[in-house]
């Protein structure tokens, strides 16, 4: 069977904003019923492939009738919630598809691809065929649970100059034994032809797959506002969020405490009473913080990211009682929680670094164990509105009477622009007409935020 180094690779659904049912495309297909697709295509995403970089006028050209006749679309990289709403109105009316370098415009790129992940049903690469991108929760989505024999690994455009690496695990939601495989930089692919004979025979064991692609975060480095907790009063910027009076914080010489009485949690369907410190903010940012591990794993809290009680995410390092067991998970709340992506591994590091990033809607969630290398927890796309709260929470969630308290210790909270990108709060105060009050000072800084 020959390799194909494909210029894009190309992600379809079933029902907009990628619902339902959903098939991966590297080659022409002269009619999509072929592939279980005809005329009921909604959604595209389309990624950059190995082979983009040798000619970047490659775009998707999804037809009307079979055999690429008809009209057609013609569309780049990036992320195509409804194609009802691009030219045309292609909305299920797709029946072919293939790719060429032409002129026509495309859409906004959304994404990266570190690697390119081939399972197979059958050994030798034989049988039935899916491609993997991003972290998968469970392989029954992808129509291959338990039942993936072998395995090809292609190192994609984005991949980090340091390598980086997949991990099959034998449970759903990343959980279970774990099979590693790394690609490091003087690697171009890696090929399992057989899981089966392996030391540790991971044939037809897999259940879920989570793509580590390292990132050096380097895209927003400055520092548009901090706090290092260090003095004794919370800084007037702050809103300090305690519904029900189960919280409470401290800061110390340092660091932060956010204690969180049993039940506080943030999730529809629970409760919204779990103690939080939040800021405005606008536009795109990274957030980070740095949490001090506690031996015995008792704590739980991290980033958020907040629109209003439909629309949230938390990144959070878990405490050892909880279903994830100390691991960083990333989760979406979009009227009901959704797991993007959970890291293991970090239970017992001395100290944690959590970061998101946002660029328009989409927003990466970030784990470290030393604030230099840092392993993707995953990455969603995701309405939050020009003007968002982001800071730092604590949770105990469960039954009252069946969980315990928890106390997360935060070293600093940084909120941080590309560069070029920042105002300076000095600048403001030159080109103000007056003092300002207290409340228009604090309204300020919070505009440049």
């Amino acid at each position: 069977m020959p390799v194909i180094v494909p210029h894009l690779i190309v992600e379809v659904f079933e029902h907009s904003w990628f619902r339902g049912r959903k098939g991966t495309v590297i080659k022409s297909t002269p009619f999509t019923g072929d592939i279980g697709f005809q005329d009921n295509i909604s959604s595209v995403k389309i990624y950059k492939g190995p082979a983009f970089e040798k000619n970047t006028k490659y775009k998707a050209i999804f037809y009307e009738n079979i055999n690429f006749q008809g009209r057609h679309l013609a569309l780049g990289p990036g992320y195509y919630v409804d194609i009802n709403d691009v030219a045309h109105k292609f909305g299920d009316r797709i029946s072919s598809i293939n790719f060429a370098p032409i002129q026509e415009e495309s859409g906004p790129e959304w994404g990266n691809i570190p690697l390119i992940i081939e399972v197979f049903r059958d050994p030798d690469f034989k049988g039935r065929k899916a491609v993997v991108l991003r972290d998968v929760q469970n392989t029954e989505r992808i129509g291959l649970q338990d039942s993936i024999s072998s395995v090809r690994i292609l190192k994609g455009t984005d991949c980090p100059r340091q390598g980086c690496e997949v991990i099959f695990y034998a449970d759903p939601n990343f959980g279970g034994a774990a099979l590693p495989i790394r690609i490091g930089p003087e690697d171009n692919r890696k090929n399992i032809p057989n899981l089966h004979i392996l030391p540790k025979s991971f044939g037809d064991k897999i259940s879920s797959i989570k793509v580590e692609g390292w990132s050096s975060s380097g895209e927003f480095t400055e520092t548009a506002w901090q706090d290092e907790f260090d003095s004794a009063r919370m800084k007037a910027e702050w809103t300090w969020i305690d519904p029900e009076g189960g919280g409470s914080w401290e800061e110390r010489k340092g660091y932060l405490e956010l204690k969180a009485e049993p039940g506080l949690n943030l999730q529809r369907g629970e409760n919204f009473d779990a103690p939080r410190l939040i800021v405005a903010t606008t536009g795109d940012f990274a957030i980070e913080t740095q949490i001090h591990v506690h031996p015995k794993l008792e704590d739980h809290g991290g980033l958020l990211v907040w629109r209003n009680e439909s629309t949230f995410l938390r990144l959070e390092k878990t405490s050892g009682a909880h279903e994830y067991k100390g691991d960083v998970v990333f989760v979406q709340h979009r009227w009901r929680p959704r797991l993007i992506g959970r890291v293991s591994g970090m239970q017992r590091v001395l100290d944690l670094y959590l970061r998101i990033e946002r660029r328009g809607n989409e927003l990466t969630g970030y784990a470290s164990a030393d604030g230099v290398a840092w392993t993707t927890c995953g990455v969603t796309l995701i309405g939050m509105g020009e003007t968002v709260e982001v800071g730092l929470f604590g949770v105990s969630p469960g039954e009252k009477e069946k969980v315990k308290p928890t106390t997360t210790r935060f070293d600093y909270f940084r909120l941080l622009r590309r560069k070029g990108e920042l105002k300076r709060y000095d600048e403001l105060l030159r080109d103000a007409p007056g003092k300002l009050s207290e409340t228009e000072r604090i309204m300020a800084l919070r505009s440049l935020m």
